[in-house]
């Protein structure tokens, strides 16, 4: 650390108690979220993932939206570029990140979607070495490298011994190739968005993000033309309620306020915890249990991601 940012560390305060409260539901909720994306399209409801990304996306904007004006005013009024920094990252995110990995959870265990998503720092690390346009330092790159085969473990049960309590074999890799594009979207759209921190209010940002994500899925939705569920059990009704409410609205606020108020290597220890949420409510309520290699595949990523945030 040089001086100029030796003196930041130290005139900059410490989070509060409400800091760490924040980070603590994006540990729980977000580990949770596949769990619950899982059941809704599990149910006796044939309900496809478009439909569930757009009504849940609506649903959260609107919400969002009303959040919004009760505790931070009417909406900021942003210039061109921010809200296009808005709309891109919420679609990056949403879109690509969120529904990509929705899509997988059609086709795979939810604690095989979370695993895979476990690499997500990962993947932000690869994207800082490319924009930086600098030689890492060593330990970065022996962490991206023993993090990237620590990946290729996780999802190597599915392509190589595809088993249906897994991943169902015939979608073994599209699945993969779902779960890896999932995570890069993500990624750059939480890198697109560190510009806007302090030109908008987070709740409004996050308003910003979800109802861009929301438009974009509007017209696809229309044109898939799929019937709208018929009688979805309690479960699907109660695990749409949680993503709508919690994984959409109160998680992306605390998001917001987590990458505001700590470090990126704070900031990205979600990582760290919601594969182990996500693991333990698959194995425990829907009985599924992950393959040895897949975690130990997890472990390598996180040790990977330790190496490069340390």
């Amino acid at each position: 650390m040089n001086t100029r940012e030796a003196a930041i560390a130290t005139s900059s305060p410490s989070p509060s108690l409400v800091s760490y409260g924040h980070l603590l539901v994006i540990y729980l909720v977000w580990g949770a979220a596949y769990f619950a994306v899982k059941i809704c399209l599990s149910g006796p409801a044939a309900v496809t993932v478009l439909q569930l990304q757009t009504a849940r996306l609506w649903a959260a904007a609107i919400l969002l939206a009303a959040i919004s004006a009760v505790i931070s005013g009417p909406p900021p009024r942003l210039c061109r570029r921010d809200l296009g920094l808005c709309a891109l990252s919420g679609i990056l995110m949403w879109v690509g990140g969120n529904g990509l990995a929705a899509m997988a959870s059609q086709y795979a265990a939810s604690s095989f979607v979370v695993m895979a998503l476990g690499a997500i720092p990962l993947w932000s690390a690869l994207l800082d070495v490319a924009a930086r346009r600098s030689k890492p330092r060593p330990d970065v790159l022996v962490g991206l490298a023993v993090g990237l085969g620590g990946l290729g473990l996780v999802m190597a049960p599915a392509l190589l011994v595809p088993d249906a309590v897994i991943v169902e074999p015939e979608h073994a890799l599209m699945t993969v190739v779902l779960l890896g594009g999932a995570g890069l979207a993500w990624a750059t759209g939480t890198m697109l968005q560190h510009p806007l921190i302090g030109r908008s209010p987070p709740a409004w940002t996050a308003t910003y993000q979800i109802g861009a994500a929301a438009l974009a899925l509007t017209l696809p939705v229309l044109v898939e033309g799929a019937p709208l569920p018929h009688a979805p059990s309690h479960g699907q009704l109660g695990a749409f309620a949680f993503l709508i409410l919690f994984a959409s609205v109160i998680a992306l606020i605390s998001f917001i306020h987590v990458v505001r108020s700590f470090s990126p290597a704070v900031a990205s220890t979600f990582a760290y915890v919601n594969p182990v949420i996500g693991i333990l409510l698959g194995w425990l309520i829907l009985g599924e249990v992950p393959a040895p290699l897949s975690l130990a595949g997890m472990a390598i990523v996180l040790i990977s991601i330790a190496l490069i945030l340390k």
